[in-house]
């Protein structure tokens, strides 16, 4: 693997409407390692990501990140993501009192966690008959907000669990079953969306998404389990499996990993500018990325956004509410247009290209038709190239593989370039 990261200049012939012109085109690959020059990146903290080793590594303030599978470690690109916080305490930590443990208990520091330290604890269950076995705190959640609640497991004599949030903030109890030795979600709770993924190491991240219909406390667990949909069952007093890092987040899809100690932290949101001047004259961008985890009807996500400083005048590209990937242009407020793509699984990687030009507006999706909107006005005036980020937040929340900008673009080089 390359240890640094570069811009490359790239020169061809681009043809627009019959007529042509000599083009250079900027081309940064986030899959190296290292921040390519023409990129600058900040926040305002420490946050989490997968080095190519496999590993949960936590970067310093300011410190690009770029994601690696945990699984199979192929480079996954540059992790640009909302600020987020957690609302449990003690996330590694479930020998503190902050966590209740009910007809069980923690052998704590059992195994290597996903970090790589002995930090990891068993929760083994005691010798109760049909009965629940399980650990919990007491969150206050707020109507209307969508909450991720996830821990990493690992399986040991027992290989399922499930995630349980409260009725006095959720409308019913909701339960949602995760098996750790097959890596799949079983029965979900109503209304609720989940995700299970490979950490590596035999380790998985269970998370499920939920909106809170009433604002209350409530207790959220942690539960063993013997199966799919199984609430309670009678334990040995011995069985169990391995825990770490639980969080509950107010975010409506799931992000990296918050690590929290006896009070609430903040992973402060990633910024992403191309500094390279040329991104804002040229008139076609072309983007390789991964679609955020996230719940059906979740906030947009923006892929891409070179504006004026506004949303008044801008060229984007976005994640929408409706899961389907559109590239929009909007110009003293208006919106001129507004190309639907077409929809995209979230957690799958794609690539878009899209043309920008008065009365000429065109994309492609994965190399496919493209898609064309022949009247609208290019906007004008535009002063900075946001990767991952508009300019008042609406993050991508996932990863973004590689971006390359020129001039413009023909109707036909559109699908080539984003296949």
């Amino acid at each position: 693997m390359p240890d640094s990261n570069v811009l490359i200049p790239v020169f061809g012939s681009i043809f627009n409407s019959g007529s042509s012109s000599a083009s250079a085109s900027s081309f940064y690959d986030f899959t190296r390692g290292s921040l390519p020059s023409g990129v600058s990146l900040t926040r305002a903290s420490a946050a989490y990501r997968y080095n190519s080793a496999g590993l949960l590594v936590s970067e310093t303030t300011d410190v690009a990140r770029f994601q690696y599978d945990p699984a199979t470690l192929a480079a996954r690109g540059l992790m640009v993501e909302d600020a987020s916080s957690g609302l449990l305490t003690y996330s590694e930590q479930f020998d503190n009192a902050a966590w209740t443990k009910t007809r069980s208990s923690i052998t704590a520091n059992a195994i290597a966690a996903p970090d790589g330290t002995t930090t990891a604890d068993k929760l083994v269950e005691d010798g109760t008959a049909t009965n629940s076995h399980s650990m919990q705190q007491n969150p206050t959640f707020v109507s209307g907000t969508t909450y991720v609640f996830s821990v990493f497991a690992k399986a040991d004599t027992r290989t399922r669990l499930y995630l349980q949030l409260p009725s006095s903030a959720f409308g019913s109890t909701l339960r949602t079953w995760f098996d750790i030795s097959g890596g799949t979600v079983g029965t979900t709770g109503a209304g609720c969306t989940a995700y299970i993924h490979d950490a590596g190491g035999g380790w998985y991240r269970c998370a499920v998404l939920c909106t809170a219909t009433a604002s209350a406390a409530g207790t959220a667990l942690v539960c063993l389990a013997t199966g799919d949909a199984v609430v309670t069952y009678s334990g040995d007093g011995v069985s169990g499996l391995y825990v770490w890092g639980a969080n509950i987040r107010s975010d409506d899809r799931l992000t990296s990993y918050v690590q929290v100690a006896a009070s609430p932290v903040v992973r402060a949101a990633d910024t992403a500018l191309i500094t390279n001047g040329q991104v804002l004259g040229d008139q076609c961008y072309i983007l390789k990325a991964r679609t955020p985890r996230k719940i059906s009807g979740g906030a947009v996500n923006v892929l891409l956004h070179v504006d004026d400083g506004t949303t008044n005048n801008n060229r984007r590209i976005v994640y929408g509410t409706d899961g389907r990937i559109h590239v929009i242009a909007t110009s003293g407020g208006i919106d001129q247009c507004d190309l639907d793509l077409g929809a995209v699984a979230a957690n799958t990687d794609f690539a878009v290209a899209a043309r920008f030009a008065d009365n000429n507006f065109a994309a492609s999706l994965n190399g496919g038709a493209i898609v064309t909107d022949l009247s609208g006005t290019n906007p004008v005036g535009l002063s900075t190239a946001r990767l991952g980020r508009r300019s008042d937040g609406y993050a991508w929340n996932s990863t973004i593989r590689t971006f390359k900008h020129q001039s413009t673009a023909t109707d036909a080089e559109l699908p080539l370039l984003a296949a």
